[in-house]
């Protein structure tokens, strides 16, 4: 709160002497000296919130300090920077917003404000903006990541590839493997994609191969839609454009995925990524699934900056429930006991540490995923209905998920966590 009084009150100032033509004192050189000093070393120590607050208060004594104007733009870049890291576009953009203010020219500044428009769903803007730096700074490979990621969210994967394959060329070494590796799944669904169709409902645009069942696109998109309809109300919350969804028939969603075997659907770049095969036969199970994946989309675009176990628990919450998955939950939960009277629950600590995708251990992917869940019931259980869209309205006032917490239950994360583990 202090910062953005401490923002306003710089853009009264710089107005005031603008029209004033006022001229800084010997007093105002030297206070702002110091405190651009003082910046300097929060800067350098990584406390960005206290370097703003100093670079903003040299500005006000000194409002035409180049130094002072480019170290504030540095350090809010910065913050946008680690929002970025969260996935919290909101944050990110206000940040990469005021570093563009004071630093218009920055080109590296005008990308991640690209990305965080992309967190944001805005795709057009974030577009125009990569579209822009690639064309005045070729030579940047982070412009040319952000227009590879932009087209694939839109869909256009030969656009994807071509930007990737130009980010290569502008890639150090060191860095060419891991984006080759990219490349090659990219292009691997580009090719598997290009002849796909493309259906759009109300709140779903579908893409599915040339040769597959209508009846079961179909069947498809209504459950998507009974999704929207119910998941939406149980969070109090819609996403702001329609999803996006690819449908594979056949062995194509784990060669275009690489997900594990595990793995019912994705949710990729702003896309749901379904496999179809047997799907009319197996309806209580894709209604699951799909409510399962539709909840990810809702969460990545108005919480964006939301863990992944949070994600996973509440997802698993908003599933269809079917007789077959109640019985084994409950299972789990007496595993869960146990495992807890023995001390060997995940912690949290190690829930929030986990990127799940990449664990190919079943055995720690069910107990993640059960605690996650159990968790979550146990919040909805103890709170009631309002308790889910309480606490997304309070994560998305910019408080971490601890803070959400204390302000939607009167708890922190970790004492939450701790009740739950006793409910047991």
């Amino acid at each position: 709160m202090r910062i953005a009084l401490l923002y306003a009150l710089l853009a009264l100032v710089w107005a005031g002497a603008a029209l004033a033509g006022d001229t800084p004192t010997d007093d105002d050189v030297r206070s702002a000296r110091r405190l651009t000093a003082e910046g300097a070393k929060a800067l350098s120590a990584g406390r960005l919130e206290r370097a703003t607050e100093r670079f903003a208060e040299a500005l006000e004594r000194v409002p035409e300090s180049v130094e002072a104007k480019q170290n504030l733009a540095l350090a809010h870049a910065r913050l946008g920077a680690e929002a970025l890291r969260r996935e919290d576009g909101g944050v990110a953009f206000e940040h990469l917003d005021r570093a563009l203010l004071l630093h218009p020219d920055r080109i590296r500044y005008q990308v991640d404000r690209g990305r965080a428009l992309l967190l944001l769903g805005r795709d057009g803007e974030a577009l125009r903006i990569a579209q822009a730096a690639t064309t005045t700074s070729p030579e940047m490979l982070e412009a040319w990541l952000l227009l590879a990621d932009v087209d694939e969210r839109r869909g256009e994967l030969a656009e994807a590839v071509e930007a990737l394959e130009r980010a290569i060329q502008v890639a150090r070494p060191r860095a060419r493997g891991e984006l080759g590796q990219r490349l090659l799944e990219l292009s691997k669904r580009a090719k598997t994609e290009a002849a796909f169709l493309t259906h759009a409902t109300g709140n779903f645009v579908a893409r599915y191969g040339p040769d597959a069942d209508p009846g079961t696109v179909r069947l498809a998109l209504t459950i998507l839609e009974d999704a929207y309809s119910r998941v939406t109300a149980n969070l109090a919350t819609a996403p702001k454009t329609p999803a996006r969804v690819v449908l594979y028939e056949g062995g194509e969603f784990q060669e275009v995925t690489g997900a594990h075997g595990w793995v019912g659907a994705l949710y990729i770049a702003g896309t749901l990524r379904v496999p179809i095969r047997n799907l009319q036969s197996h309806k209580e199970v894709a209604e699951r699934i799909l409510s399962h994946e539709f909840t990810h989309h809702v969460l990545r675009q108005t919480a964006p900056g939301l863990p992944t176990w949070w994600h996973e628990g509440i997802a698993q919450h908003e599933e269809i429930k079917t007789a077959s998955k109640e019985r084994q939950f409950e299972h789990l939960t007496r595993e869960m006991r146990r495992l807890r009277d023995a001390g060997s629950l995940l912690t949290l600590e190690r829930m929030q540490k986990t990127h799940v995708a990449n664990v190919s251990d079943v055995n720690f992917v069910t107990l993640y995923y059960a605690q996650a869940r159990s968790f979550v019931d146990y919040l909805v259980e103890q709170y009631g209905s309002g308790a889910l869209p309480s606490f997304l309205v309070a994560l998305g006032t910019g408080r971490d998920t601890s803070a959400a917490c204390e302000a939607a239950f009167g708890r922190t994360e970790a004492q939450l966590w701790e009740a739950w583990k006793a409910s047991l």
